[in-house]
């Protein structure tokens, strides 16, 4: 009699083969994490407070980027992750996917760490995945400039003209925010689709290498330790004079 393989872990994401695992995965992330936070109406765990972040919270590198403030953000940010995620998880891989929306989300979060302690107006605290979605959107537009999509179904627009419709909407949300300070509250949105901009222009995340470099410094840490009680010997031969036990 064979005996039932139970499904792994992995494919509990894809809700029966509908959606890539990754992808799968981030929505449950966020949608567990947003609606715990209502339940328990404590959402201060997670927002990107630069203060915080520089006393070492590190989970709030990329914790904004899940919980949600309102149910519309959630709605309609999880249907764009949704629609966009899918070409883009088949376009790279699950992985990848998964990788660079952690790395837009980290990434954006140190930028505005710094920009904190350089511009009064920045240091404010954020939640809310759409400057990621945004980013993630302004990737798939670049990486499909002539392709047309439609936006609600209603507004025809090509992969170019979408991705200048993200950008200029951003800067006028931030303007309309309160003028130029009120950019400061869309800083992490700037970080993220700068981010986007750059690894669309210059390909993935030079993972690889960061893990390269990680490993020569740990090895020369090593051997720097090691080697203290070591003696260098002079060019003769001769160091210090031998002690012999009779």
């Amino acid at each position: 009699m064979r005996s039932r393989r139970s499904p792994d872990l992995g494919s509990a994401f894809t809700f029966g083969g509908r959606i890539p695992s990754g992808l799968g995965l981030l929505l449950v992330l966020i949608l567990v994490a947003t609606v715990g936070s209502w339940v328990t109406r404590d959402d201060t765990w997670a927002a990107l407070v630069p203060g915080l972040v520089l006393r070492g919270q590190v989970w709030r590198l990329v914790s904004w980027a899940f919980v949600q403030n309102d149910p519309l953000t959630l709605l309609f940010g999880g249907f764009m992750l949704y629609s966009i995620g899918q070409q883009l998880a088949f376009t790279w891989s699950e992985r990848r996917l998964v990788g660079t929306f952690l790395g837009l989300a980290a990434g954006a979060t140190a930028v505005t760490v710094v920009a904190a302690l350089l511009w009064f107006p920045a240091d404010r605290p954020h939640l809310g995945m759409w400057p990621v979605v945004n980013a993630l959107l302004l990737m798939w537009a670049m990486m499909y400039p002539d392709r047309q999509v439609s936006i609600w179904g209603v507004l025809p627009l090509t992969g170019k003209t979408l991705a200048l419709l993200v950008v200029f909407g951003t800067v006028l949300y931030g303007l309309a925010g309160g003028g130029l300070p009120g950019l400061g509250a869309f800083v992490p949105h700037f970080a993220a689709l700068a981010l986007g901009f750059a690894l669309s222009r210059g390909g993935r995340m030079p993972t690889r290498r960061w893990k390269l470099q990680a490993r020569e410094w740990w090895a020369e840490r090593e051997f720097r330790r090691r080697s203290k009680h070591l003696k260098v010997i002079g060019k003769d031969g001769k160091g210090e004079p031998p002690r012999w036990m009779n």
